[in-house]
């Protein structure tokens, strides 16, 4: 049996991965659905639909997949073009809930992919909302001039909030935390820059006074964007 599932499609940040698994003996491939298909103006024509086809084809072809043997898919919308095209081709498919080995490597390697990106370890293997789309925001605000460029940019979500105003104040850490731009820790009461923004509630970025960003989100008024 050939199991398909896929990993990342809710982060905001990096593209998307799939997985691809034969029970029986555990053969494994895992690739990733270019960010550049979540951007302008591939998103909206829903490209990485036809990618995930790609992806299929070569595992495929690699594993030695029969039309007659059974292929599960996980139920996510991001396989619909897929669905379509195994229907087309006369496989033997259905769509499940994926849970148990390919589930968890899935998740481990598109961990292993954004850390990668940049993402620090500790940040997504020791949260329960690892890649809740605020808690990436803050990582993506805490340096936003370099890490804009790795969030799937053609969201509705993102447009709505990527430009959200920010001010930057001079103050003391409330608690021991890390900065969320160079990944080192902060202890209590040292003095850092706190990026300050509301979007969904309002969030605090505390970073290391030598860690303030050079550029925020545009079209700030030039006066919020120094301190």
């Amino acid at each position: 049996m050939i199991e398909i599932d896929d990993a990342g499609s809710g982060s905001l940040v990096g593209g998307t991965g799939i997985g691809v698994m034969r029970v029986e003996t555990g053969e494994y491939i895992f690739k990733i659905i270019p960010l550049v298909f979540f951007q302008h103006p591939y998103f909206s024509e829903k490209k990485y639909q036809e990618y995930v086809i790609k992806i299929i084809k070569l595992s495929f072809r690699r594993f030695g997949v029969s039309k007659t043997e059974p292929v599960s898919i996980c139920r996510g919308y991001i396989f619909d073009a897929l669905r379509k095209w195994l229907e087309q081709e006369g496989y033997n498919w259905s769509s499940t809930k994926i849970e148990g080995m390919l589930q968890y490597r899935v998740e481990e390697s598109f961990n292993d992919y954004v850390i990668r990106l940049g993402l620090p370890r500790n940040f997504i293997q020791h949260a329960r909302y690892a890649f809740g789309f605020h808690r990436l925001l803050k990582w993506v605000f805490a340096d936003y001039e370099n890490r804009a460029k790795l969030c799937k940019s053609g969201w509705k979500s993102w447009n709505k909030w990527c430009q959200v105003p920010c001010t930057m104040v001079s103050t003391h850490a409330l608690k021991e935390t890390y900065c969320l731009k160079c990944g080192k820790y902060i202890k209590k009461d040292e003095p850092v820059i706190t990026i300050e923004y509301t979007t969904n509630r309002y969030w605090a970025i505390p970073l290391h006074t030598g860690c303030c960003p050079t550029r925020l989100p545009e079209n700030y008024p030039q006066e919020l964007q120094r301190l």
